[in-house]
């Protein structure tokens, strides 16, 4: 089970350090880590209550507001303290009483992400004597480093990516679009599992022997595939909350020399840099000048669609596809 005890009190310990007496997190990322619920926070805005939150004390245990929609979930959790509001009912009373159980009369209070403007507002009116400040990023440390159940589902996540990438490879034919490619990969996930996505899949098509322009893929949404394409697939899932992130490319139909050869020499780049991680890789930034050494050796670095300035490859993964 996660581990809600110690990203609690991680949590109060952050807001000790940054002299805060209180910080109020809207439905968010943060809200699901700290909570452990499945109140909705990714979609579909303007279907959810913007009273979803929770508001954490520096001292003493946490309270959960949340719209009559979100209850059921909201109680879910570890929280035991939940409170519901009616439909149309001003929060502003039900926040006033949480604010003054909680902190006294004057407390600086950290404002997290996803914070609505009504919830905003009912809390500068419930809270006169407040000085509000930022508390976005307080927990992205703590969310850096993943327990064990957070690895087990992230692989869990990756597993039914690769599951439906397995199936959709196979299935690839003549005339495909790009679109309907896209639908049929988020269908798929969804039928054998996954909640929602972690983006808009991307199927892309670049067919061989045009020039390089800025636009990645020189096809139309709805324009059919042709053999002597390549296929850029860019697809991530969400189960049990957490997210995947899957990149592959693929040739469709007989490929030329030249393109398998690039094919190779970047798949022995990648492998070649996982294989160094610990020895002569030890930082992030020195992932991506990895793979351009090998690519270089190889004859295929100035081929790269581009050389990063920056030296940074990849992002970090969890509740969210690309966390902080």
């Amino acid at each position: 089970m996660a581990d809600y005890g110690s990203r609690f009190s991680g949590l109060q310990a952050r807001m000790e350090a940054r002299g805060l007496d209180l910080v109020v997190l809207g439905a968010s990322p943060d809200f699901q880590y700290l909570t452990g619920t499945q109140v909705e926070w990714r979609r579909g805005r303007d279907l959810m209550n913007p009273c979803d939150s929770v508001f954490v004390p520096r001292v003493g245990e946490p309270v959960i507001l949340c719209g009559a929609g979100s209850a059921g979930k909201a109680k879910e959790g570890w929280i035991k303290d939940v409170r519901g509001l009616e439909m149309f009912e001003d929060p502003t009373p039900v926040v006033k009483q949480i604010v003054e159980g909680l902190v006294g009369e004057r407390a600086s209070v950290g404002i997290g992400e996803y914070m609505w403007g009504k919830l905003m507002l009912s809390l500068a009116s419930a809270y006169k004597g407040a000085k509000f400040r930022s508390a976005e990023g307080i927990l992205d440390d703590i969310r850096a480093i993943k327990e064990q159940e957070e690895i087990d589902k992230l692989r869990k996540a990756a597993k039914l990516t690769e599951n439906v990438m397995g199936r959709i490879i196979d299935q690839v034919v003549e005339g495909d679009t790009m679109r309907g490619l896209g639908l049929k990969i988020e269908t798929m996930g969804r039928m054998i599992g996954a909640s929602d996505v972690s983006f808009p899949s991307t199927a892309g098509f670049c067919r061989s022997g045009g020039e390089p322009t800025d636009a990645v893929f020189n096809y139309g949404h709805e324009e059919p595939l042709d053999p002597g394409s390549s296929i850029a697939f860019d697809v991530g899932f969400v189960l049990d909350g957490y997210c995947s992130d899957w990149g592959r490319s693929f040739y469709f139909g007989e490929s030329r020399e030249h393109i398998t050869k690039a094919y190779a020499a970047l798949q022995a780049a990648v492998v070649e840099t996982l294989d160094s991680i610990g020895e002569e890789v030890h930082r992030v930034n020195e992932v991506f000048p990895s793979i351009e050494r090998v690519l270089d050796r190889e004859g295929y670095g100035d081929y790269l669609r581009a050389r990063l300035p920056s030296g940074m490859v990849g992002h970090q993964i969890g509740v969210e596809v690309h966390e902080d």
